[in-house]
């Protein structure tokens, strides 16, 4: 059989009675309630701890935990057992806890399993089926044993010989079912602490006469109303007894103040109630014994009363002469102040009711008598300002240490000035809704400061100097950079996990010269080149010997921005220099970028490139203008030639054995050419008007010689007319010859504002460039034109 469900979480189990305190912190294997007849088979061998209470177990066999031999924990209360193998044991050598009570063993005397278990250091026994208490001999070889826990029907005085060798720190005994009690049955045990669970019966008063004589720390459960077992401190002769602690009792007013004067009067040193409630809120009497208590405590009390005088409730407890008052976890409004003063050094009111009114005398007065008063808490009340809890303790002049956790406090200018006791060294503020403003609220005396689960998000820079601060605890709180120590020049250990704090400044530790701890785990740490610095600064001091102490290091300090290293621990974040520097990262582009320009410009030049780029922007400028400009059929009629060319005579070998053939020949243009294409009889200037107004564009063929001829200058003059009668730019310019504008005549300024406005081919004289002269000249004159008549050819 399997488990329903294997508990593998970590829990806190405390061992049956409200009387042990022994606790331990382990991984429970858990078959509690699951209606199991028998040891379930299988038990995995890693098993440490494991509940089978609950369930119908009848009995074990000595295989039933043969296969856990790190058996620590074993819980078989509630069952039915009756029969226990003499070598059930046997495979468990490190079993220490053992509960076997509400079963149903029978004799004490013959529990021969416990030969097996000598590490045992808890064992319950009680609520079984045991007529007399007489102890068998298996007992005295449990040497460890701290906690044993009893029951039966008759103790007589023999019954724990075997126990006699034995110093137990508890011994726990249920009277529920005791119906004959032997007198000094139990002034042989040897234990620390006697804890019995009263049946409300006659036996009661003998067993505490005992008990009272026997044991130094005394704990009684189920005590009757009227608490007759108390008066056996006095009617006995010896009291060994110092500390007494009473639970689970219900009882009067008049009962339970009637009954602390009687343990005051006594020798008893510490006295405890707890689940204790109330009745009858009448005839209380005032504390009458000046003898001072060790402590005095009061835990979960309830009164049934609405309507009684609390002053008279709160003026006994405050009066109680005891050097440590505790009144917790009870629905308290208010306290007193003592009538006088008052031996109290400690007060606990952890969890009650109470406000920031507490101690107050009259609105100009405040509690002048716990002057003694050093260590005072008020965890987890209803206090919500701080300024005017400061005013009620002022004249606390001895207070040392004060805890305020757990409430709602707030500080602000407007509750008025702080004024805090002189010797005020600790203060816990943990767990309230402060934000910054806090630190103008601490009195100068402090040492150490808690403000852990808080809202501050910073500390002020103008905050007064703590110079005795050492400690100083914000962790749980909104901050988002880490504080400096100007502020506190002493400061030994700061703790600020579980912050927003994302890139602290490197230099911020600099201000801390006597810091030795510091916490900055879990912190949302974003790993850019801002927290580079601070990175190698904390793994260094972690590293160093003296240094800092980093709390959790290094496993809880990671990154959690950017992605890419989402979860890396801080001490392998690395970002070389290069990438942080601007001014190397500049040095390290530039460089290689400037050393690539200028072999490119180097290249380019030799390779003589830019002019390569300079044609084929021209070319695709050509091609570009011609789809765009391109004229219906219609817009064509009356043209014949794609352009007319014109030049100086002296450039004329170049047009007719360069240009005329490659644009004829190989491109299949119509050239307009004067010496084949002027008619006869017509004057020149007529021949020019009609060449430049049957060719789609004018070429020309720009010299040196060009700008000295007449005629060159007549044709550049009538195309440039043409082109503003068409509304279209059709010149086009072939620089032949480098041609600066100052050796261009005056007369030709159309020209100079052509050759400044518009793109011209220049011809190029190598010959591996001229292949793309030529094709971005065809790619200008290119055009559609449409087959001449016979009448225009004549």
């Amino acid at each position: 059989m399997k488990p329903s469900c294997w508990w593998l979480v970590f829990v806190y189990v405390t061992c049956l009675h409200p009387s042990l305190i022994l606790a331990i912190k382990r991984i429970i294997v858990n078959y509690s309630s699951q209606n199991l007849s028998s040891v379930p088979p299988g038990l995995k061998p890693s098993t440490e701890d494991l509940d089978l209470s609950l369930n119908h177990i009848q009995t074990l066999s000595g295989k039933d935990f043969s296969t856990t031999p790190l058996l620590h924990f074993l819980n078989l209360s509630w069952n039915i057992l009756e029969n226990i193998d003499m070598d059930a044991f046997n495979s468990t050598p490190a079993l220490e806890i053992l509960d076997l009570s509400h079963n149903r063993l029978q004799n004490l005397s013959d529990q021969l399993y416990l030969l097996k278990v000598g590490n045992l250091q808890f064992l319950d026994l009680s609520s079984n089926m045991f007529s007399v208490m007489a102890l068998g001999k298996e007992f005295s070889t449990l040497k460890h044993l701290q906690w044993l826990g009893l029951s039966a029907i008759s103790i007589a005085n023999k019954d724990f010989t075997y126990i006699d060798s034995l110093t137990l720190k508890t011994l726990f005994i249920n009277t529920d079912k005791l119906q004959k009690y032997e007198e000094n049955s139990l002034m042989g045990v040897h234990a620390e602490k006697a804890a019995i669970a009263l049946s409300n019966k006659d036996l009661d008063i003998a067993i505490a006469g005992d008990v009272f004589a026997s044991f130094k720390e005394v704990e009684f459960t189920k005590v009757d109303s009227e608490m007759k077992v108390l008066q056996q401190i006095h009617q006995r002769g010896t009291v060994r007894t110092v500390s007494l602690e009473i639970s689970k009792v219900k009882t009067t007013w008049e009962v339970l103040t009637g009954c602390v004067n009687t343990i005051l009067s006594s020798a008893i040193q510490q006295l405890s109630f707890s689940e204790l409630t109330l009745t009858k809120m009448v005839n209380g009497r005032p504390v009458s014994s000046s003898r001072v208590l060790e402590s005095f405590s009061i835990r979960r009390a309830t009164v049934t009363e609405f309507i009684f005088n609390q002053t008279e409730l709160y003026d006994f407890f405050i009066s109680m002469p005891a050097r440590k008052v505790i009144l917790t976890q009870t629905p308290i409004i208010f306290m007193t102040c003592p009538q006088t003063v008052s031996k109290i050094e400690v007060l606990d009111f952890s969890n009650c009711a109470l406000t920031e009114n507490i101690f107050s005398v009259g609105p100009d007065t405040e509690c002048s008598t716990l002057t003694n008063l050093k260590r005072l808490v008020l965890r987890g009340n209803n206090l919500k300002h701080l300024g005017p809890l400061t005013s009620r303790i002022n004249l606390m002049s001895s207070l040392q240490y004060v805890d305020l956790s757990q409430n709602r406090l707030t500080y602000s200018e407007e509750q008025g000035k702080c004024v805090w006791p002189r010797k005020v060294a600790r203060v816990d503020l943990s767990s309230n809704v402060f934000d910054q403003s806090i630190f103008k609220c601490l009195p100068d005396s402090i040492r150490i400061l808690h403000l852990r689960n808080n809202r501050v998000t910073t500390v002020p820079a103008d905050v007064g100097v703590l110079k005795d601060l050492i400690i100083l605890d914000l962790m749980d709180n909104r901050l988002l950079d880490l504080p400096t120590c100007q502020a506190f020049p002493n400061l030994q250990k700061l703790l600020v996990r579980t912050n927003s704090i994302h890139s602290p400044l490197p230099g911020t530790l600099e201000t801390c010269p006597h810091l030795k701890d510091l916490d900055l785990s879990r912190n949302p740490f974003i790993c850019t080149c801002a927290l580079r610095e601070f990175a190698a600064l904390i793994n260094n001091r972690a590293t160093q010997t003296p240094g800092v102490t980093l709390g959790h290091w290094p496993e809880e300090y990671r990154c959690s921005y950017p992605e890419s290293r989402s979860n890396t621990m801080l001490k392998d974040f690395y970002l070389p220099e290069i990438s942080c520097n601007g001014w190397i990262l500049a040095v390290t582009i530039l460089i290689p970028t400037i050393t690539l320009v200028v072999a490119v410009s180097l290249l380019c030049h030799r390779l003589d490139v830019p002019w390569y780029l300079k044609m084929m922007w021209k070319w695709t400028r050509a091609k570009h203008h011609a789809i765009t400009s391109q004229k219906k059929a219609e817009d064509m009629e009356g043209l014949r030639f794609h352009a007319f060319v014109s030049y100086s005579q002296k450039n004329a070998d170049w047009v007719k054995a360069q240009f005329l053939p490659k644009l004829e020949g190989d491109c299949g243009l119509r050239i307009c050419h004067h010496e084949r294409d002027f008619i006869p009889g017509k004057t020149i200037v007529q021949n020019i008007l009609r060449c430049i107004e049957q060719s789609r564009r004018c070429v020309f063929v720009l010299s040196s010689h060009f700008v000295q001829s007449e005629w060159c200058h007549y044709e550049l003059y009538f195309a440039n007319h043409q082109r503003v009668m068409r509304g279209m730019d059709s010149i086009l310019l072939i620089l032949l010859e480098p041609l600066p504008l100052y050796l261009i005549p005056s007369k030709y300024y159309q020209l100079k504002a052509m050759m400044s406005r518009c793109t011209y081919l220049e011809w190029p004289q190598e010959g591996a460039k001229q292949k793309l002269f030529w094709a971005n000249l065809r790619a200008a004159l290119q055009a559609n034109l449409p087959i001449p008549s016979e009448r225009e050819e004549e």
